[in-house]
């Protein structure tokens, strides 16, 4: 019963906060701020912009502002091809944004989809090794399984999902399903055979990485779930991952 009472919970917060579409402008007069709006879609003056690009001459930096944009600033302007526009201008503009402008900004814009589910996973693998290192044992789980379930969620509404509750219970269920929990840990206790908080924290790390990033093959595929072999792999990485993670932040309590 606390389960569905969680789930349902996790449900109505996610629904409020992913209704919203973010408006992305690009401003400026070179041929790199025309390339830059034509491949993500922008609008070309700044009007009703949460989200304002500013590009100059060739060469320079472009300024990121608006009400959306937790770090004002510069960002270096490589390539400006569609593909290294996705590979790294998208996933720094993404950094920059506000938590709540994710999910809108991937509804409003279907470029930055994949720049935004990353961050997403990053930032819910982050909180899960965390509360995995917190010496409460058995206090950590249905926290970790509220983030992985909102994870899920931010993720369905990033690929433009409208989720019924009825649809979200399938949906976690089919991810959760296939991700294969025991055989993660196995790997992550490859990499890290002492338990305690470091095991926990990896496992934390590792299976929200691996659910998210399921989620994002899933829905990029049209609702077709991950084979095994692939799972392995993305699970096998994942853990690989973990170890690094959880290497720094052994490094971070021994600055302390």
């Amino acid at each position: 019963m606390n389960g569905f009472r969680n789930l349902y919970k996790v449900f109505r917060e996610t629904r409020r906060a992913t209704r919203e579409r973010a408006t992305l402008a690009v401003l400026g007069d070179s041929p790199e701020a025309a390339r830059i709006a034509e491949a993500t879609g922008a609008q070309r003056d700044m009007r009703g912009a949460e989200i304002i690009l500013e590009v100059d001459a060739p060469g320079d930096s472009v300024r990121l502002t608006g009400k959306g944009v937790e770090d004002v600033g510069d960002l270096e302007l490589g390539p400006t091809d569609e593909g290294s526009l996705r590979d790294d201008l998208a996933p720094r503009i993404v950094k920059a944004l506000e938590e709540e402008y994710l999910v809108p900004l991937a509804k409003g814009y279907p470029f930055f989809r994949r720049a935004v589910c990353d961050e997403i996973i990053r930032n819910n693998a982050r909180q899960n090794a965390v509360i995995g290192a917190l010496p409460v044992p058995g206090a950590d789980m249905p926290v970790m399984t509220a983030n992985q379930g909102r994870m899920v969620l931010l993720i369905a509404a990033a690929y433009g999902e409208e989720l019924s509750f009825q649809r979200a219970r399938e949906l976690l269920g089919v991810l959760a399903a296939g991700i294969g929990l025991r055989a993660l840990a196995r790997q992550v206790l490859k990499f890290i055979p002492i338990g305690g908080w470091a095991a926990s924290a990896a496992l934390g790390y590792a299976g929200t990485l691996a659910m998210g990033r399921a989620t994002v093959l899933y829905f990029e595929r049209g609702h077709q779930k991950v084979g095994a072999e692939e799972m392995e792999r993305i699970r096998e990485r994942a853990a690989r991952e973990a170890r690094g993670f959880v290497e720094r932040m052994r490094e971070r309590r021994r600055g302390k």
